[in-house]
């Protein structure tokens, strides 16, 4: 019954995922949580309009700066900028130009998280086709129910990042690898080659996509995969060079090595993942990001082998940002990559535990059911020791088979409800959420 109807169930998903991210859409994140919105799109528009790559910097190695002021905000303009490849400015400034934007000094939030509201749908869609094709519907349902409504996501997916264009287009390349490997039609693989080759020219970090897929097909023992799908990616990324020499060779090469040492990377980078729970630049402790790194990690000891389509990217991604993303204040961005592949292991976590170890399914209860109750009933009603009790108990049910016999049903029939109850809760922190 439900595989009949498996596409309505998919529609509702992504509408209601739509309705949380338009909700509020140009408010919060408010205006300036990052200015990266800004320096994307006026990227863009530069080299649309005026073919010179323009944005805003304060990095010493620019040579033509220009301090401007906008929207009552100081920004150092300077040019050739050339921090980053220029792809995902590219898709930013179009946007904003068909959505009625002049120039670059008539950018305004309303002109361009239209696109993020575009990228946030088509990832809950791509996040349901890869999870079906890697496992079944009903794992690729939960996990964009799951990835539509967790408030982290939903609020972090209204901002023109590039952290937001590039979880679409990996989950979208995994989809095909794992069409090439069940099909072995090199077409899947060639195309997910030329995707994970422009996603390096969206940003250098995004080489975390072509590294997923070397990881596989070398676990598959698929060598000469590999390296065919190394010879469409590296050509493609070499573009960057030939776009920093036609712009200007030395500021390239000095941005690079900023760039390698400009952050102070060591193990705080780690510890900050769950020490400092940034949404964008402000701490949102939400319970399903805290325990979907519990259900990967349990994932990864459990079976690597019947997991590995989502733990290797998920473990390429951890690589990258150990070796090469810094634990910034006020960057929530950098973690979002993580979220698809944590929402996809504790869709697989509800499928093999809950309502069968009690213990589990409790800890899950408690971790995700106490965090939003917090981002919803208490912002929005006030704390209240009534309310938090009453939620421990009826979260507490689940437990009941471990010391009482025949008691099965009846801490079934709470679980349900407390987790029908958790994700309405959920829609309640999206549509609540602020930053006053």
């Amino acid at each position: 019954m439900l595989q009949k109807y498996r596409y309505i169930i998919l529609g509702l998903i992504l509408i209601l995922g739509l309705w949380l991210r338009s909700d509020k859409l140009y408010t919060w994140p408010r205006l300036g949580a990052t200015f990266d919105e800004y320096a994307w799109t006026w990227l863009g528009i530069n080299l649309i309009q005026n073919h010179v790559p323009e944005s805003w910097s304060y990095h010493p190695q620019y040579k033509q700066k220009k301090l401007v002021i906008y929207q009552k905000t100081n920004f150092v303009l300077v040019k050739p900028y050339l921090e980053h490849p220029p792809l995902f400015g590219l898709v930013a400034g179009t946007f904003a130009l068909l959505t009625g934007t002049k120039d670059m000094f008539h950018v305004d939030l309303t002109h361009i998280r239209g696109l993020a509201l575009l990228l946030g749908v088509l990832s809950i869609f791509l996040v349901y086709v890869f999870a079906a094709q890697v496992y079944d519907y009903k794992i690729g349902l939960l996990a964009s129910l799951i990835y539509s409504t967790v408030p982290t996501i939903a609020v972090g997916s209204r901002i023109v990042e590039n952290e937001n264009f590039f979880i679409p287009f990996f989950l979208l390349s995994l989809y095909l690898i794992s069409r090439f490997i069940k099909t072995n039609n090199p077409w899947f693989r060639n195309i997910a080659g030329v995707i994970c080759g422009l996603l390096i020219l969206a940003k250098v970090p995004w080489i975390a996509g072509a590294l997923a897929i070397v990881l596989i097909f070398f676990y598959l023992k698929k060598y000469k995969d590999a390296f065919k799908f190394l010879a469409i990616v590296i050509p493609i990324f070499s573009l960057f060079f030939l776009y920093g020499a036609y712009y200007d060779w030395n500021i390239f090469i000095n941005l690079w090595k900023l760039q390698l040492q400009r952050y102070d990377i060591a193990f705080n980078s780690i510890f900050a993942l769950f020490t400092s729970p940034y949404l964008a630049d402000r701490l949102v402790v939400d319970g399903w990001i805290y325990f979907g790194w519990f259900a990967a990690f349990m994932l990864i000891v459990k079976d690597l082998k019947k997991n590995y389509m989502v733990l290797l990217p998920f473990l390429a991604y951890f690589a990258i940002f150990i070796f090469a993303i810094p634990n910034e204040p006020d960057h929530g961005w950098y973690r979002y990559p993580f979220y698809p592949f944590t929402v996809i292991s504790i869709a697989l976590f509800l499928k093999e535990y809950f309502n069968k170890n009690y213990f589990l399914t409790f800890l899950f209860l408690i971790f995700t059911g106490l965090s939003v109750l917090q981002l919803s009933w208490a912002q929005s009603l006030g704390f209240s020791f009534m309310v938090f009790r009453g939620f421990l108990i009826l979260f507490g049910i689940s437990l009941v088979p471990l010391f009482i016999p025949k008691t099965e049903k009846i801490a079934n029939f709470s679980s349900y409800l407390s987790l029908f109850i958790i994700f309405l809760l959920n829609i309640w922190s999206v549509f609540k959420y602020n930053e006053q």
